[in-house]
C-alpha cells in the first residue's frame, strides 16, 4: 500500500522507529553474545558463570530485537493489526531493558515510542463512493443534471399509441402498463 489523497494507510513513523529500535536491540544482543563467547576465559576469571549469563542475555536481546523488527514489518504489511502489534512492540522493548536495551538504551526508547505510536494510530476515514469500492473517491456528480442511469422525467411515448397518466406521480405511461415507468406505482386497471 502506498499513499493516497487520504495520507499513508499505515503508521509510517511507528514502522520506521520500530525497525530502527529493533535493529539496534538485535545488534547489541548479538554483540553481547559474541563478546561472551570470545571473552569467555576473562569473564570466568572475574566471576565464575558470568560468561554464561552474558551469553544468555545477549541471545535474549537478539531474539527480542528480531521480534520487534518482525512486528515493525507487520505494521506496514498488515495495518489492521497495528493496535496489537504496537502493544507487543512496547512490551518487547521494555523487556530489552534486561539485555542492555540496544546501545545505551537507544533501541529501547525508539522501539517503545514506535510501539506507542502504532498502538494509538487509527486508519484514515475513507468516504464511501458511489463508483467502485470504498475509497475509490470518484466524484458522485461531475456536472449538474440527471445521472445516465436515472429515468427521465417522463417516459417517451410514441405518437398515436394510447396512453394514460400515473395516479401517483402524473407521468405519462403506455395504456397497457401495469406499473408506472417512472415511480413504479401500480396502475389502476
Amino acid at each position: 500500500m502506498s499513499s493516497s489523497s487520504y495520507g499513508l494507510l499505515y503508521p509510517a513513523a511507528a514502522y520506521w522507529l520500530s525497525l530502527i529500535g529493533g535493529a539496534l536491540i538485535l545488534l547489541y544482543g548479538a554483540a553481547e553474545a559474541i563478546a561472551a563467547i570470545t571473552l569467555r576465559s576473562r569473564l570466568e576469571s572475574v566471576v565464575p558463570g558470568l560468561s554464561s549469563t552474558v551469553l544468555a542475555l545477549g541471545v535474549f536481546g537478539a531474539l527480542l530485537g528480531v521480534g520487534i523488527v518482525l512486528l515493525g514489518f507487520r505494521l506496514k504489511y498488515s495495518p489492521n493489526t497495528t493496535r496489537t502489534s504496537g502493544m507487543l512492540i512496547v512490551v518487547l522493548s521494555l523487556l530489552s531493558f534486561f539485555s542492555g536495551g540496544g546501545f545505551i538504551f537507544l533501541g529501547l526508547v525508539l522501539a517503545f515510542i514506535g510501539g506507542l505510536i502504532a498502538w494509538r494510530w487509527r486508519p484514515p476515514e475513507l468516504t464511501r463512493s458511489m463508483y467502485g469500492p470504498a475509497g475509490y473517491n470518484v466524484p458522485i456528480r461531475q456536472e449538474p443534471g440527471p445521472l445516465p442511469w436515472e429515468t427521465p422525467s417522463a417516459p417517451p411515448t410514441q405518437p398515436g399509441v394510447p396512453q394514460r397518466f400515473c395516479p401517483s406521480c402524473g407521468s405519462p405511461n403506455v395504456a397497457t402498463a401495469q406499473f408506472c415507468a417512472k415511480c413504479g406505482a401500480s396502475m389502476p386497471p
